[in-house]
């Protein structure tokens, strides 16, 4: 064990204390103090995120990709002109995908590795109307895709 001097305790007490009133420091200053009123109208929801009125409304669009009755995976469905992170990938041939509400939507499906899904798929564009997007919650779109050497 190592004898300290009285010069070096004396230093590493200061150095403890103040490890310790900047932990205490910290630790209070991000607790509100008692007398503060997180219902008052003054202070809003606004202090922990965005208020009410930032409320999105969304619709779930959610469907199945298939080819010959069987679920296809790894096919990109991407929504088109949405500002966010909106596309997704089919597992076993199931996906879904929560937009903001528009009067229109434009769907793109879209194989992504032809040699995972046992084949090259055409890409499919379809446009869906408000109204039957909505619809999606109970009835899901079923997406029949065709292979590229299919014949039209």
């Amino acid at each position: 064990m190592i004898k300290l001097t009285e010069k070096s305790r004396r230093i590493l007490r200061v150095i403890y204390r103040g490890v310790g009133v900047t932990a205490a420091a910290l630790t209070l200053s991000s607790c509100p103090p008692p007398w503060f009123n997180f219902e008052a109208p003054e202070y809003g929801m606004a202090m922990y995120g965005p208020g009410p009125d930032i409320i999105r409304e969304e619709i779930l669009i959610r469907g199945f990709v298939k080819y010959n009755e069987a679920g296809i995976k790894n096919i990109a469905v991407y929504i088109k002109e949405i500002n966010y992170q909106a596309n997704t990938y089919s597992n076993s041939g199931e996906f879904y995908i929560y937009v903001p509400k528009r009067e229109s939507y434009t769907i793109i499906f879209t194989d992504i590795d032809a040699e995972e899904n046992g084949g090259c798929f055409k890409q499919r564009i379809i446009t869906l109307t408000k109204e039957e997007a909505e619809a999606l919650r109970e009835n899901p779109l079923i997406i029949e895709l065709e292979k590229e050497t299919d014949e039209e």
